[in-house]
Formats: structure tokens, sequence, C-alpha cells
């Protein structure tokens, strides 16, 4: 087996390591993630564009952002996405860490 040879073999051990992305979503969320993120994206958008957000309390944070999530999946493209309370707190907890 020549130098050649044996470094041939450790780049055939590191292609077949996979890695896989953990989601901070419940399971029953997973098909459903892509709209999630997206509902995810709007919000921090929505944030990042008003001026006064920081003015507001950190309830008052988490009423408007649970109020966009609500809105959002009430529409029809969303349907398919149905969150319990608790996932809706956790989603607007992560929303709050974010920003």
């Amino acid at each position: 087996m020549g130098l050649s040879d044996r470094f041939k073999e450790t780049e055939k051990k590191k292609t077949t390591k996979k890695v896989e992305k953990k989601s901070a979503y419940p399971s029953h969320v997973q098909a459903d993630l892509d709209m999630l993120e997206d509902i995810e994206c709007m919000v921090l958008n929505k944030i990042a564009y008003t001026p006064v957000w920081f003015e507001f309390t950190v309830d008052e944070q988490k009423k408007l952002i649970k109020k966009y999530l609500n809105a959002r999946l009430e529409l029809p493209e969303n349907a398919k996405l149905v969150l319990t309370e608790d996932e809706k707190d956790a989603f607007v907890t992560k929303i709050l860490t974010s920003v």
C-alpha cells in the first residue's frame, strides 16, 4: 500500500458522514417546516422595519408577534399548519431571542 492509497481511504471515510439538521419544532410540524420558517422570516422582517419596536414592552412585543402569527395561520395557504398554544409561545420566544 503506497502513500497515495492511504490518502484515498481517508477521503472515502470523510465523505460518508452525514450531518442531519435538527429542528426546534416538534415532529408533527416537520412536514410544514418550510411554511413555519417563511412565517418566521416575515415576522423578523416586520420587526426590522418597525422603527418603534424597542419602545414596546416585552409583553406588548409578545402580543404583537402572536397576533401576527395567528393571522398568518388563518390564511388558506397555511391551513395545514396547526400549532398548539405552547408551540405558539415557543415560536414567540424564539423570535424574541433572535431580535
